[in-house]
Order: structure tokens, then C-alpha cells, then sequence
């Protein structure tokens, strides 16, 4: 995996991204979207913590 600034960046929008995804500020989101964001919540919280 590579660990360039740009990789850390882009971990930093997608938990950002899944989080308003989760809390509901971009619209409904139903149980099986829900989990799926939570899922890739927690592997995109490994990836940043990878990249430091």
C-alpha cells in the first residue's frame, strides 16, 4: 500500500462522506445501505490509520 499524502486525503473524504451518509444529511438511507456504510466506514478508518 502506498502511504503518499494523497492517499491520507482521500481516506480523510470518504469517512467524511460515509458519516453524512450515515447521519442522513445527503438524504434517507435504508438498513441494508446503512450497513454496508458502516462497513466501509470502519475499512476506510484502517486505511487512514495506515497511512500515518
Amino acid at each position: 500500500m502506498s502511504l503518499e499524502p494523497n492517499d491520507r486525503n482521500h481516506w480523510i473524504e470518504e469517512i467524511a462522506f460515509l458519516e453524512a451518509r450515515l447521519n442522513g444529511s445527503q438524504g434517507d438511507i435504508d438498513k441494508e445501505d446503512r450497513a454496508a456504510c458502516e462497513e466501509a466506514l470502519e475499512a476506510a478508518k484502517v486505511n487512514l490509520a495506515a497511512c500515518r
